[in-house]
């Protein structure tokens, strides 16, 4: 069952998930990075059941034991209503550059967490074209969180090629029926 993700307990995550690998700089993408980047009346965004969330230096750190501890089912899931989806750089592959540069940046007690930038995580949420991410920008758009026109402009400036910035119309065309 999904919950809000606030800022207490992203920062909750990230401590415990700082703890168990050692590390002090980890990227957040997805719905939880709107606890960071979303503006009070969107906070509702941030509802999900996992975050995804992974060390940037060194993705492969402690990672049987923090899926054991925090993953899906886990003691921390339990506890907290969500877990953590230990994901990777690869997530990223095809987003557009710049991105670290344009995302938020938060320190919880020295540790610090790259959020992906709202534009940023529409145009992921565009590519990945799943139901969940088509009903998420649905919703976006219409509650006014994301403005399809800076959508497109940051699709027209950003997408690697003509082939992605074609495809990604396409899907944006399809989404808004």
């Amino acid at each position: 069952m999904a919950v809000d993700i606030t800022l207490d307990l992203l920062k909750a995550a990230v401590i415990k998930l700082a703890e168990l690998t050692g590390e002090n700089r980890f990227v957040l993408i997805g719905r939880a990075t709107l606890a960071i980047t979303a503006p009070a009346p969107f906070q509702e965004f941030a509802r999900s059941d996992d975050i995804d969330l992974w060390p940037e230096g060194n993705e492969d750190a402690a990672l049987d034991l923090c899926i054991q501890q925090m993953g899906e089912g886990s003691p921390f899931h339990i506890e907290n209503g969500f877990y953590v989806e230990r994901i990777g750089s690869w997530t990223l592959l095809t987003q557009p550059a710049g991105w670290v540069e344009r995302s938020t940046k938060l320190t919880f007690e020295g540790v610090e967490i790259i959020a992906l930038g709202l534009l940023d995580l529409a145009y992921n949420k565009l590519e990945a074209n799943r139901q969940k991410d088509r009903d998420f920008l649905r919703a976006a758009f219409e509650a006014g969180l994301i403005d399809l026109l800076e959508l497109k402009n940051f699709i027209h400036l950003h997408a690697p090629n003509d082939f992605a910035r074609e495809k990604l119309a396409g899907y944006l065309n399809n989404l808004l029926g």
